[in-house]
Order: structure tokens, then C-alpha cells, then sequence
């Protein structure tokens, strides 16, 4: 199933109600394509896995630094790129991959738990809550 990559400005009404069924899942990037060169390697691989194992609810978004700084309320994650992933309200996943394969990529968001950056902001908070985007 193809499922492309969401972005917080043009698709908040789509985003919020995907995260608000009771099966959602959340998988984003933050990173920065600008400057940072494994951003920009691992970008194509994200939008790759997106298309080929997103499902119907679940959401994935790539937040660039520079383009949603105010949507990050200027967090800047200590290294780039962090994976971020929430089955549900639960957060699951905080890290930087180290390995930027699609099958690495997939592998990692198939296990349980793993936090590795624990200063995160509520991302999935703030796009669920109602005026963020007004």
C-alpha cells in the first residue's frame, strides 16, 4: 500500500484525524535536507518505506528543521537524523539510525521499544491538538 509523506502545514486535518484512531501509528524523521548529508541520503529511503509499508492509519512525515522550525518550537535533536515512532499515544521509538537501508529502516521500527533521545518534544500531541495549525 502506498501511503506518501504527510507534512504538518498542508495536511493537519488529515494528520489528526489518522492519530486519532485507536490503531494509529506515527513514524517521522526529523532531520535537515539543507545541510546535513545523511539527511539527505536517508530521505529517499524514508518515502520509500512509507510507500511500501504504510498502512491505512498510519501517519509518516518527514520535519525538516528549517521548514517547520516553529512547528519543533526550535527543538533541535543532539544528532541527525532521529527516527521518531508512536504506536498509539506510546512513544516507541527516539533515535538516530545508523544504518540508513530501507530493510535496516524497517527492521528498527519492528522492535518492541527503543529510546535512545529522551529530551523529545510531544510531537504527536501537537498535531493532534485542535488550533496548532491556525
Amino acid at each position: 500500500m502506498s501511503t506518501p509523506l504527510l507534512d504538518p502545514w498542508t495536511d493537519a486535518a488529515a494528520i489528526a484525524t489518522r492519530l486519532n484512531a485507536s490503531s494509529a501509528r506515527l513514524t517521522l524523521i526529523i532531520g535537515a535536507t539543507g545541510w546535513c548529508e545523511t539527511c539527505r541520503t536517508l530521505k529517499p529511503v524514508f518515502e520509500s518505506l512509507a510507500a511500501e509499508h504504510g498502512e491505512k492509519n498510519d501517519t509518516w512525515l518527514w520535519l525538516d528543521l528549517e521548514d517547520h522550525a516553529e512547528f519543533l518550537d526550535d527543538f533541535i535533536p543532539e544528532n541527525l537524523p532521529l527516527l521518531v515512532s508512536y504506536r498509539g499515544a506510546q512513544l516507541t521509538h527516539a533515535l538516530v539510525p545508523s544504518r540508513l537501508t530501507l530493510p535496516a529502516l524497517a527492521d528498527l521500527l519492528t522492535q518492541s521499544l527503543r529510546i535512545e533521545q529522551a529530551a523529545l518534544p510531544d510531537i504527536r500531541a501537537r498535531l493532534m491538538s485542535v488550533d496548532w495549525a491556525t
